[in-house]
């Protein structure tokens, strides 16, 4: 194993990471402007694997006429090579390094990086994101994702006997895969002891139009006259609208009825089978805030002559157990509590959503990891600063040492 550690803690192992990150950072950099801050981070900052540099993309962002240029590569995608820097501290920067009242400050620097990799990596795999939109005015405790979408199944009568909802979830990680190829079309069947029919998903478009099929036979997929035309996908966080087919099978008769569920659409999929109803629908994945948020005021200020932001507030009254409390929510100062941040992310006025009143869109983060690079960064420079002094009080000494020789021998 000894040649294995000796290259994973190897500093040329670091030197080639930190390069890979140097590069993925300047071209994904020069790729957003086209593809978008979240369709980037994606490519570059959270995938296994990197396939493709788009050059072209990159000379357009700096003025440079260019068409289609795409460089196909095979590298460690940003996952990887955090994972690889985080082993490569670990091992090179904590195991491998000479312990010594000299390497404390070092040590104490190297520990924070781990520290503060790891807080990214606890970050992508468990963090909570969505939004919330209140009116001036409302009351509401629901946010939605922008990416993850749900299929939903409600028996909506007869009611359930206690008259609390009872929905039945399909989460997008079982059905997000079925989209299909050139030559054939994939789909994946659902059953429940608790229904009396079997759904089968297929044909899934992340982002799409539903349109009327003027000729039904030249379209592989129809359900009610209608089919999916699929669309590029758009590289705006939460822009894209999804559809898939679904086909419930009643499993008394083997009666067979076909619908869309699209994300757009104006109301649930309605079936009725062995005497029952229910809904299938296609929706943003939601949770609900341990409290309720009350927008009192929403308070847009711009430059003067422009329609550039100079102060977008929120007046809210937070309402939790019956207790409320006023609180102001702006664009570098959000409400933390609960376990969640409600950051000010967008304003709409009255005259854009042709209401009475404004509206403010909350991002609504739950982060466990949320202060873990703010103390990663306070650690880092503790570290630093004592290994800065002990090399200055070292360089002191050596120059008193040869002062002092210097003096003897004169």
């Amino acid at each position: 194993m000894k040649p294995l550690f000796s290259f994973l803690s190897s500093f040329g192992l670091a030197t080639a990471l930190l390069v890979l990150l140097l590069i993925y950072t300047t071209f994904g950099t020069l790729e957003q402007p086209e593809y978008g801050l979240y369709a980037t981070q994606v490519k570059y900052f959270e995938s296994i694997w990197l396939t493709s540099i788009d050059l072209g993309a990159s000379l357009r962002a700096l003025n440079f006429p260019c068409g289609d240029l795409k460089l196909p590569v095979l590298l460690p995608g940003g996952y990887t090579v955090m994972a690889l820097f985080c082993l490569n501290i670990v091992l090179g920067g904590i195991i491998k390094i000479r312990k010594s009242p000299r390497t404390i400050g070092v040590i104490i620097s190297h520990f924070s990086m781990v520290f503060m990799i790891v807080a990214g990596g606890v970050s992508m795999h468990s963090k909570i994101e969505g939004n919330l939109s209140v009116m001036e005015g409302q009351t509401d405790d629901q946010f939605f994702s922008l990416d993850l979408r749900d299929v939903e199944i409600e028996q909506v009568d007869p009611k359930p006997a206690d008259g609390k909802r009872s929905v039945m979830v399909i989460p997008d990680k079982h059905f997000a895969d079925l989209i299909p190829d050139a030559n054939e079309g994939r789909a994946r069947t659902f059953t429940s002891k608790d229904l009396p029919f079997e759904l089968t998903l297929s044909n899934y478009a992340l982002n799409s139009q539903v349109k009327r099929a003027e000729d039904p036979a030249s379209q592989r997929d129809v359900a009610d006259g209608y089919y999916i035309q699929p669309m590029p996908p758009e590289t705006e966080h939460g822009q894209n609208m999804p559809a898939i087919y679904a086909t419930v099978k009643d499993l008394k008769t083997g009666t067979e009825s076909k619908g869309i569920l699209w994300l757009r659409a104006a109301a649930p999929w309605t079936i009725k089978v062995d005497g029952k109803t229910y809904t299938l629908d296609l929706v943003r994945r939601s949770w609900v805030l341990p409290y309720e948020v009350k927008l009192d005021q929403a308070i847009r200020e711009f430059h003067p002559g422009t329609q550039r932001p100079r102060r977008f507030a929120s007046i809210v009254t937070q309402i939790q157990d019956s207790r409320e409390e006023r609180k102001e929510i702006t664009m570098n100062e959000p409400l933390r509590s609960g376990g969640y941040t409600l950051f000010q992310h967008q304003m709409m006025s009255a005259e854009e959503l042709q209401r009475t009143g404004n509206a403010s869109v909350f991002q609504v983060v739950s982060n466990p990891s949320d202060q873990w690079p703010l103390w990663s960064c306070v650690a880092v420079g503790i570290g630093l600063l004592i290994h800065f002094i002990a090399m200055l009080g070292r360089h002191i000494g050596r120059n008193s040492a040869k002062r002092a020789a210097s003096a003897a021998a004169a």
